[in-house]
């Protein structure tokens, strides 16, 4: 798999910063489980933003402090000797977006929403939504702008528009100025995770109404 495609350092800054918002942050962390180029990238920013802190006066701290953290350290190591006793899933969906829809992507219940298109909203919060979107080979939604930014990330699959051909593990950036239709590629469906921070500006008022309707 060749990722092409890559979320601006903007993105991968806010991420290893804890700066990003959740929705962002999902996508971004879906994208880096999948690109080795970006893990690496983040986890050099860690080590900066780490080294920074070094730099920091240390704070004073009460007695009790360090056994209050070694109790939760210990709660958390409890916690993961209880999960890695289960047999773990088949992995289609990658971390974090496994823990968003319990599983792999065949146990999301998808809702149709018109000709070759269906969709699960995951997250809503303030102006950010995410959502996944599965298309049918040929499909796409339809002809749009922006009021804001979309970020797309590619799980399967694969599709095309104005700004080139994006498959598993591209992630597309766009904003205001870009008009586009994205269209699934011939070689079966395509499933991405989308996010938005604000409403879709659509060409066609009829697919507008639609697009308003569920939350595009």
């Amino acid at each position: 798999m060749t990722i092409r495609h890559h979320p601006g350092d903007e993105f991968l800054m806010a991420h290893a910063s804890g700066a990003a918002g959740e929705a962002v942050s999902l996508l971004v962390g879906t994208h880096l489980a999948l690109c080795p180029l970006c893990r690496s990238k983040v986890a050099s920013m860690e080590q900066i933003g780490g080294a920074l802190l070094d730099d920091v006066a240390p704070a004073d701290m009460s007695a009790a402090s360090l056994p209050a953290v070694m109790a939760k350290l210990d709660d958390v190591a409890q916690d993961k000797d209880v999960r890695a006793a289960g047999p773990l899933p088949p992995v289609i969906a990658p971390e974090p977006l496994r823990s968003y829809i319990h599983g792999d992507i065949d146990r999301v219940r998808w809702i149709p929403i018109g000709p070759g298109v269906s969709y699960r909203p995951l997250l809503k919060h303030q102006d950010a939504r995410v959502q996944l979107i599965r298309t049918s080979p040929g499909a796409g939604v339809g002809t749009h702008t922006h009021r804001g930014e979309e970020l797309t990330l590619v799980l399967a699959g694969g599709f095309t528009d104005v700004t080139g051909s994006y498959r598993r593990g591209d992630l597309q950036t766009t904003t205001p100025e870009i008009v586009h239709r994205p269209v699934t590629d011939d070689d079966g469906y395509c499933i991405t995770l989308a996010m938005t921070d604000a409403p879709l500006k659509f060409m066609s008022p009829v697919v507008g109404a639609l697009g308003k309707l569920f939350g595009f």
